[in-house]
C-alpha cells in the first residue's frame, strides 16, 4: 500500500496568498486597504473644518479691527470708487438699480436696523460689564442718543443744501423740490450723498460699539457675584454680536457699491468726510473726557 506525506501533498499556486492572483485577497490586505480609504474622508472633513474656522476667524479680524483703520479703509473706499465711477464706470448691474432689494429694505432703512441691533447689545453687555448698574448702563446707551441726534441733524441738513442750491428742470415756477417731483419734474441742486454719509456714520459706530465682544471673557475670570448673570446672557449677546457683525458687512458692501455707482466726485466725498468728522469728534475726542457718555467699556476701567 502506497502511504503519502502530507507534507509532500502539492498545493496548487491558485490557493496561496500570492497577490498577483486579482481573485485572491488575505485579510490583512482588505484591512490595510479599507484603512487607507477611509483616510481620505477623514482628511477632506479636517480639511473643511478647518477651512471654516479659518473663515470664522478671518470675519471675527475683520469686523473687531481697530474703528481708526475701518476710517481709513472707508475713505480710501470712496476715493477709488469715485475714480471708478468718474474714469472706469462699470456696467449697469442689478446693483446699480436704486430699486434692489439692499437698498429699499436696507440701506432707506439704515440707521433703524443700525439701531435696532445696537440698543439691545449695548444693553446686555453694559448690564454685564457694569454690575447690572441702571445709571451705567443708560449712560452707555446715551452715545447711540448722541449718533441719532448726529444722523437726523446732517441729513436734514443735506435736504436743505439741495432744497437751497437747487432748482427745477422743466419748470421754473416749481421752487421746491416736493412740487416738482410731484409734477414729475427732476430737482438739480447740490445732494450730498446721505448714503455715503449713513453708510460710513453706522459702520463706524457698530465697529465701536461692538469693541466690547472681544473683552468680555475677561469678566469670567473675575469674582464678583455681581458679574455672574453675565454667564447668562452669553448666548444672546454672541447672536447679536453676529447680527451687528452681519450688518457692518453689509454696510461697507453698499459704501462700495454707492460710491462705484452713484453720484458723483464732491457728494460722496463730502458725505462721507462730515461721516468721518462726526465720529472723530464724539468717539475720537468727547467721549474720552468728562462729562460725556464715555467710551465703550475695556478691562481694567470702570465708567
Amino acid at each position: 500500500m502506497r502511504v503519502f506525506s502530507l507534507n509532500c501533498i502539492p498545493v496548487p499556486q491558485s490557493y496561496t496568498s500570492d497577490t498577483s492572483n486579482p481573485n485572491i485577497r488575505s485579510l490583512g490586505t482588505i484591512s490595510k486597504k479599507s484603512k487607507m480609504a477611509t483616510q481620505p474622508v477623514e482628511k477632506n472633513s479636517k480639511s473643511k473644518r478647518s477651512l471654516f474656522l479659518q473663515i470664522k476667524e478671518g470675519i471675527s479680524d475683520w469686523v473687531l479691527m481697530s474703528p481708526s483703520s475701518k476710517a481709513a479703509i472707508y475713505w480710501l473706499v470712496v476715493l477709488a470708487g469715485s475714480f471708478i465711477h468718474d474714469f472706469l464706470p462699470l456696467p449697469q448691474s442689478y446693483l446699480s438699480n436704486k430699486r434692489n432689494v439692499f437698498n429699499v429694505y436696507f440701506v432707506k432703512l439704515g440707521w433703524g436696523w443700525t439701531l435696532g441691533l445696537l440698543i439691545p447689545f449695548t444693553s446686555l453687555t453694559s448690564f454685564a460689564y457694569t454690575s447690572c448698574n441702571p445709571t451705567a448702563i443708560l449712560k452707555h446707551l446715551s452715545r447711540l442718543a448722541v449718533g441719532t441726534f448726529g444722523w437726523y441733524f446732517w441729513v436734514n441738513l443735506f435736504v436743505y443744501i439741495e432744497e437751497l442750491t437747487g432748482f427745477c428742470e422743466g419748470e421754473d415756477s416749481l421752487t421746491s423740490k416736493r412740487s416738482c417731483h410731484l409734477q414729475g419734474f427732476h430737482w438739480d441742486g447740490f445732494d450730498i450723498s446721505g448714503h455715503a454719509f449713513l453708510l460710513t456714520h453706522s459702520a463706524l459706530i457698530i465697529s465701536e460699539e461692538i469693541q466690547v465682544k472681544q473683552w468680555l471673557p475677561a469678566l469670567e475670570s473675575e469674582e464678583s457675584v455681581g458679574r455672574r448673570p453675565h454667564i447668562l446672557l452669553n448666548p444672546l449677546i454672541d447672536l447679536l454680536f453676529a447680527g451687528s457683525s452681519m450688518l457692518l458687512i453689509l454696510w461697507e458692501f453698499m459704501l462700495v457699491c454707492t460710491t462705484v455707482y452713484f453720484h458723483n466726485v464732491q457728494q460722496k466725498v463730502l458725505g462721507a468726510l462730515i461721516a468721518l468728522f462726526t465720529w472723530h469728534v464724539t468717539y475720537g475726542r468727547w467721549y474720552k473726557i468728562d462729562p460725556s457718555p464715555g467710551v465703550p467699556w475695556v478691562p481694567h476701567k470702570r465708567f
